[in-house]
């Protein structure tokens, strides 16, 4: 009997390559931080209210991307409840107009 090899499943290529991401990030940032240590180390705390805001922003850009969602789906609940309402458009009564 033959067996087919099968392809990796799309979530574990998006993992493995996420993974993958993560190391050279991690390998970028270790070579800048041994490269720029006094630098790192005279403004720390201006790098840290950077990372702070940056997170901040993170935050405050999810939370508008989720009310738009709702919002967005909010709409096309109200565009299918109208849609649903519309008269059929042949008259009713038997006459023409």
């Amino acid at each position: 009997m033959v067996t087919v090899p099968r392809a990796t499943p799309a979530h574990a290529r998006a993992i493995r390559l996420a993974l993958l991401d993560a190391l050279i990030a991690g390998a970028g940032l270790g070579y800048l931080a041994h490269q720029y240590r006094e630098a790192l180390v005279a403004n720390s705390a201006a790098i840290g209210l950077a990372l702070l805001f940056l997170l901040a922003l993170g935050y405050v850009i999810r939370a508008a991307a989720r009310v738009l969602s709702r919002a967005g789906s909010r709409v096309d609940a109200i565009f299918a409840e109208e849609l649903r309402k519309k008269p059929s458009p042949r008259p009713r009564d038997g006459s023409r107009w």
